[in-house]
């Protein structure tokens, strides 16, 4: 049926009809499902990572983009049966390593160097890292009536320890100088917000490299979640060019994939 199309525009409306079937929204859903970790573990009930897997396929078909679903995610609280997106913090459950995949997935950032010493080829230090698991240090569990389901909540208190014995960590973003002003608000809340605010260049770029990175078979940042001054973007400009047309499109990335497909 294309190769009969002589229209000039024959292209285009087809990068349209393929952008408005169901597979589209499926694929995309598949790749979020990588970020948010929905596989099967020992630490999530089959029943769990089902309604896991549906809650997100149901926001990706009412049209949520991965801000919208990565801002819920990280400030989840609740049952993992009733508020599925909970269930991202059975994954891993220590807040270090929380904050390695947070960082990781949606910063594209490794910081797990800095666990243990200052990070030998990026800039960040041991000080960054336990400063931004302090994010997920108060994260309480509680297991519920169903043998399958657990309660994540703000448990409002607890700390992460230095290992060099430093004490009174506070929470603070990445790249940040000055921590938090903490109040009443689940820490998270404040990552959340953070995280998908359209001024995050780091989010746009990495989903930005993401999407890039589908169609091309190799990230303008490879590894995609390998973002380091060491291993810079092979075009920033471009880069920078995806990540801003995300940002005006509020993280709907159809117009972006219209655009690289035109």
């Amino acid at each position: 049926e294309f190769m009969s199309d002589s229209s000039l525009d024959k292209r285009s409306r087809w990068v349209d009809r393929l952008l408005d079937r169901n597979e589209f929204q499926d694929q995309w859903a598949l790749h979020w499902a990588e970020l948010l970790q929905i596989r099967t573990n020992n630490g999530v009930s089959r029943k769990a990572l089902r309604l896991y897997d549906n809650w997100l396929r149901e926001q990706v078909a009412q049209g949520k983009t991965i801000a919208d679903i990565a801002k819920q995610t990280i400030a989840a609280s609740g049952s993992t049966l009733s508020n599925p997106a909970t269930n991202y913090f059975q994954t891993e459950t220590t807040p270090q390593l929380i904050a390695e995949n947070v960082a990781q997935v949606f910063l594209g950032t490794r910081i797990q160097c800095a666990q243990c010493h200052n990070h030998p080829f990026d800039r960040w230090r041991m000080d960054d890292y336990y400063d931004f698991a302090s994010f997920f240090s108060q994260i309480g569990y509680k297991q519920g009536k169903d043998p399958r389901e657990l309660t994540i909540y703000n448990a409002a208190t607890g700390s992460i320890v230095h290992p060099l014995g430093k004490e009174g960590m506070r929470a603070r973003f990445l790249g940040a100088i000055e921590p938090i002003q903490a109040d009443q608000r689940d820490l998270r809340e404040h990552l959340a917000d953070w995280l998908t605010h359209p001024s995050n260049r780091a989010f746009s770029r990495n989903i930005a490299n993401v999407v890039w990175s589908h169609f091309f078979g190799r990230g303008i940042v490879e590894p995609v979640d390998d973002v380091r001054i060491s291993n810079p973007a092979s075009n920033d400009p471009l880069l920078d060019y995806l990540a801003d047309r995300l940002v005006a499109e509020d993280f709907d990335i159809k117009p972006l994939v219209r655009e690289i497909c035109n």
